[in-house]
């Protein structure tokens, strides 16, 4: 008989709430890219806190900011 592990509220939580931000991104016609994609499914997996997520995501924001664009890129 296999064991059914059912989801905690907190894990339900976190799933809903990367639903609703990949909607939100989805509504305006755009796609997370690959890193804030695995943030996300750090956070719903319980890896990262909603504040260390929110960190990660600055952090992340700030580097694109920065970073320069590839010769020849459009």
């Amino acid at each position: 008989m296999a064991t059914v592990i059912h989801p905690t509220a907190e894990a339900l939580d976190r799933r809903a709430a990367v639903a609703s931000v990949l909607a939100s991104f989805r509504m305006e016609g755009l796609e997370p890219d690959a890193e804030t994609a695995a943030l996300l499914a750090q956070y719903e997996a319980g890896s990262l806190s909603l504040d260390e997520l929110g960190s990660a995501i600055e952090r992340h924001v700030a580097r694109m900011k920065t970073e320069q664009p590839v010769s020849g890129a459009a």
